[in-house]
Formats: C-alpha cells, sequence, structure tokens
C-alpha cells in the first residue's frame, strides 16, 4: 500500500463566501488548504507549490473553471481535478470531461457528504498515481543500474575470459616446450632420432591439418609424433650404436619392445592415454603385418597411421642428410609403392595432395655462413650440428628454423655459448651459379 502523505488542497472562485464554505467542507481532512479568487492567481500558485486536488468554479472573470483547469493541466498534469458548474454549462462542462481536464464535477448547490466522498476518493487515487510514479522512478532507476552493472559485468568477463585464453595459450605454449624437452632427452641419446622426431611432428602437423579433428584429438597426434620414439631410451647402447642394417634377429626383437617402452614412458601421465595408443602402434602396418600387436586397417588408430607415413617418409628422406629432390621424390615414390600394405592409402593421398615433401626442399646450388644466435631468421636452414661450448647437443645438420627454435638457441646460448656461431645454408643467386658454371 502507498504511505499516506499530507495533501494540498486549492479551492479556487472569485465570491470568497464559496471559498469559505470549502474551507468549512475540508477542515476535518489531513490537508493544507489553499484558495485563489482567480484562475491567473490559482495558475501562479500552482507553479510553486505542489497541488493534489483542485475545486474549481465555473463561473468566473477573465477565465472561465474550464479554461483553468485546462490549463493547470499543462502545469501539473498529476493534480486532481473537480469543477463546480450550474445547468447552463453542462455543455463546457461535457467537453472538459472528454479532455481530460476534470475528474468530477458537481452543481450548485453540492451535496457536502457527496462531494466529500468524491474529494477522499480522489485523494486516495492520487496517492495511488503518486506510489505508481515513485515506483517507476524506481523501477526506472534500478533498470539503469542494471545496465551499468550488466555492462560493467561484460567488461568484467570479457577482461577475465582474455586472461583464462591467454593463461591457456601460455599453458599450452608451457606444454608443448615441456613435450619438446622430453624429445630432447631422446635428442641427447641419439642425436638422429631427436631431429628425426622434430621433423616427424612436423610433418603429421601438416597433414592432419585438414583433417576434422577436434583440438584435444589434434595435440595428441602432434605430441606422440614428437615422443614416438621414445621408448629406444630403454634399448641397450651396444644395440643403439649399431647401424639399422645390421641389427640381429635379437636385436630386433629388442628394438621392436621400443613402441611399448614409448607407451610405458608416458602411461603415467593424466589423459596421455591416447598419445600412448599412437606411441605403441606407429610401427603397425595397413594390411597387419606390423607390430607390436599386428592391427590392421582402421583398427590402427588414426594418429598412429598419420605417424607411421610420416615417420617412414622421413627415415627414407633423410637417410643420406638433408634430402635432395631426388631423395624426396624417392621417399614419396615409396609410400605410394606401399599404399594399401604398409601405409592408409587414404592418408597417402592427403600427403600427395597437400605437396608435404615441399616443406623439406633446399636448392642444392647453396654456399655456407656462420651467423649469430641473435641473427638467425625462420626457415633458415642449419649447415652443420649445432653444440654448446659444454658439448650439449641443440638442434642436427638439416634442421628448418621455426621461431621457437630460434628461441630455444638463444636462451640455451646464453648460460652455455655457442662457439664459432651457426652455420646456416644460403642460396646461391641464380647468376652467381651460372658464371661459377661457365
Amino acid at each position: 500500500m502507498p504511505d499516506k502523505r499530507r495533501h494540498t488542497i486549492l479551492a479556487v472562485d472569485d465570491e470568497e463566501g464559496i471559498l469559505k464554505s470549502l474551507r468549512r467542507l475540508l477542515a476535518d481532512l489531513d490537508a493544507e488548504v489553499l484558495t485563489a479568487t482567480s484562475g491567473k492567481k490559482a495558475l501562479d500558485m500552482l507553479k510553486s507549490r505542489d497541488i493534489s486536488l483542485i475545486i474549481s468554479d465555473q463561473r468566473m472573470p477573465e477565465m472561465t473553471g474550464v479554461e483553468f483547469l485546462q490549463r493547470s493541466r499543462e502545469v501539473s498534469p498529476e493534480t486532481i481535478r473537480i469543477l463546480l458548474t450550474g445547468y447552463a454549462d453542462i455543455n463546457a462542462t461535457v467537453d472538459a470531461i472528454n479532455s481530460g481536464a476534470i475528474k468530477y464535477y458537481f452543481n450548485k448547490p453540492w451535496d457536502d457528504d457527496i462531494l466529500l466522498s468524491r474529494i477522499r476518493e480522489s485523494l486516495d487515487l492520487y496517492n495511488v498515481m503518486a506510489e505508481n510514479k515513485r515506483l517507476n522512478m524506481l523501477i526506472s532507476r534500478q533498470n539503469e543500474k542494471l545496465k551499468d552493472m550488466n555492462k560493467t559485468l561484460e567488461q568484467r568477463v570479457e577482461k577475465q575470459t582474455n586472461v583464462i585464453r591467454n593463461q591457456h595459450q601460455q599453458l599450452v605454449k608451457s606444454f608443448m616446450e615441456t613435450i619438446k624437452a622430453f624429445s630432447a632427452i631422446v635428442e641427447l641419446r641419439s642425436k638422429d632420432v631427436g631431429s628425426h622426431s622434430h621433423r616427424v611432428a612436423s610433418t603429421a602437423a601438416r597433414m592432419i591439418k585438414f583433417l576434422d579433428l577436434g583440438e584435444k584429438e589434434y595435440q595428441d597426434v602432434v605430441v606422440a609424433a614428437f615422443l614416438h620414439d621414445i621408448g629406444k631410451i630403454g634399448i641397450p647402447d651396444k644395440i643403439m650404436d649399431k647401424v639399422e642394417n645390421t641389427y640381429t634377429s635379437s636385436d630386433l626383437d629388442v628394438v621392436r619392445k621400443h613402441t611399448i617402452l614409448g607407451q610405458s614412458c608416458v602411461s603415467g601421465i593424466s589423459d596421455f592415454e591416447d598419445v600412448g595408443l599412437i606411441i605403441r602402434h606407429h610401427h603397425e602396418n595397413f594390411d597387419g603385418t606390423g607390430y607390436p600387436d599386428g592391427l590392421r586397417d582402421t583398427g590402427i588408430p588414426l594418429g598412429a597411421r598419420v605417424v607411421r607415413i610420416a615417420d617412414e617418409f622421413d627415415k627414407q628422406s633423410f637417410a643420406k642428410g638433408y634430402p635432395t629432390m631426388k631423395a624426396l621424390s624417392k621417399a614419396t615414390a615409396n609410400l605410394v609403392l606401399h599404399s594399401g600394405t604398409l601405409f592408409d592409402p587414404d592418408l597417402v593421398k592427403k600427403f600427395i595432395e597437400l605437396d608435404i615433401a615441399k616443406q623439406f626442399l633446399y636448392k642444392e646450388e647453396s654456399e655456407t655462413f656462420l651467423v649469430s644466435p641473435i641473427h638467425l631468421k625462420e626457415g633458415m636452414v642449419v649447415a652443420a650440428d649445432i653444440d654448446t661450448r659444454s658439448g650439449m647437443f641443440v638442434l642436427p645438420r638439416g634442421a628448418k628454423l621455426s621461431q621457437g627454435m630460434i628461441n630455444r638457441i638463444i636462451k640455451i646460448n646464453a648460460f652455455d655459448s655457442i662457439p664459432n656461431g651457426i652455420e646456416i645454408h644460403r642460396t646461391i643467386q641464380k647468376q652467381k651459379v651460372a658464371n661459377a658454371r661457365t
């Protein structure tokens, strides 16, 4: 219910006797009663006071009651208006009612009880309207506050989302750096394997980029590609030091266990189950003749089929150092030759469609020059193994530099310098090559 308030009533009549009668009638109301003897004076009062109710006579000089009440509506639209009139003014009264200028009208002489009852009703109505206005204003202010809060909340949510996104990106970056560090552990054991793992990961990432994989599935394949040979850490040195084509049958039995050992290496890492399966099955053949479980066709995890192709292609291409066009073509032809037997034919087709071998092509006509770590650039090809002063192996000959590799080299060089600089391939300009040939 709206709170009660003390009202102000304005009585307007050019006859003092009528005004005195209205004062007596209104004496019992908890209201302040003001009087005016003309419409002009009443309008002046209305401009400076909050008036709940106006009671006006119709017949007044200079300005009729209807005219006054219509003008009063412009000044104070919430005020309730009552007109006192005679029968002769009925037409003007009806017009005033139709225009909304008055709420009630009473013929003179009026009935005190009825008039007083209508006055009380009018004041109650005014209370209700005032309360509704107050509530609407309150709701409006609250809505504005809510809009501001929502706007602020949206900004805070966006800011927090950006923070979380940046943290996520940083975590992903740190995660991949950790994976590369694991791969570096293998590099310490075998430079050839370490370089090989980085290239296999690069090839696998290119092969699956256009496949319909979720973020985690994509990441699992790339991580597994980096770590696919991590199980070779468990192979004895006397076997690791041998050339592959000199392995005995017992040596092969040991070497083939590296897939299972690799799965064991990552099995303790949370959410690495699929990574472990890819590592375990990356030597399965499409026709079921591979190891360790003889899986075939699509029974082999997709990631394992991808790594199988990337692994074999890299071994064939880099068998004699950084590959020539001839070596890359031969390695690609090998994939096609064994498509459907060793390798998934659909993935081989995708490999060729994407022209993945091209990423390793570097013009044969090249010379080398030395570069300090801070002057390295993406795309440069390392011409000789990079080792630190203490003997730590950093990157192999033939590595194509990414920004991540460059950053790693700079960090390592800060605490364990790389002596004499880094030897990099530089393509000889065509004119220089032509001159050399003549």
